[in-house]
């Protein structure tokens, strides 16, 4: 868990580095909204790969499937600004790391991690449907 709440800490920091300018609001929602759409995409990964794998079925349309994704990206959405914003955990999660971060070395190796770890489910879902594409 630490490691994610790293990777948290990396885009909020970036976020908040190119916004000086505006409040703390922005950053807070734009790296609430990055987490909220890697996590949707790690739940349509999980999804996709037990229809693929499990179930050896599909969407009966791609309306249907839409609404599915849709429906993720909006509960994942809707549970994270909970957590992060109403909660300020986000908050609590810079103040933890604001100082090893200044002594660290790698800081953009860090920040490189943790934007593969937000893209990854998409690399990964473009990976399944490239090798292994849908049978009609």
């Amino acid at each position: 868990m630490k490691r994610l709440e790293y990777a948290y800490f990396q885009i909020y920091h970036y976020y908040h580095q190119r916004n000086q300018a505006l409040t703390t609001m922005a950053p807070r929602m734009q790296t609430m909204y990055v987490a909220s759409v890697s996590m949707g995409g790690w739940v349509l990964l999980a999804q996709a790969l037990v229809l693929r794998f499990v179930r050896n079925a599909w969407f009966s349309s791609q309306e249907v499937a839409m609404a599915f994704a849709m429906g993720v990206f909006l509960g994942t959405t809707m549970l994270f600004h909970r957590i992060f914003i109403v909660n300020s955990y986000d908050e609590k999660i810079y103040n933890k790391f604001e100082t090893a971060w200044n002594n660290h070395p790698n800081k953009q190796k860090a920040f490189a991690g943790a934007i593969l770890v937000a893209a990854a489910p998409y690399l990964l879902m473009f990976l399944l449907r490239t090798f292994f594409p849908v049978q009609h």
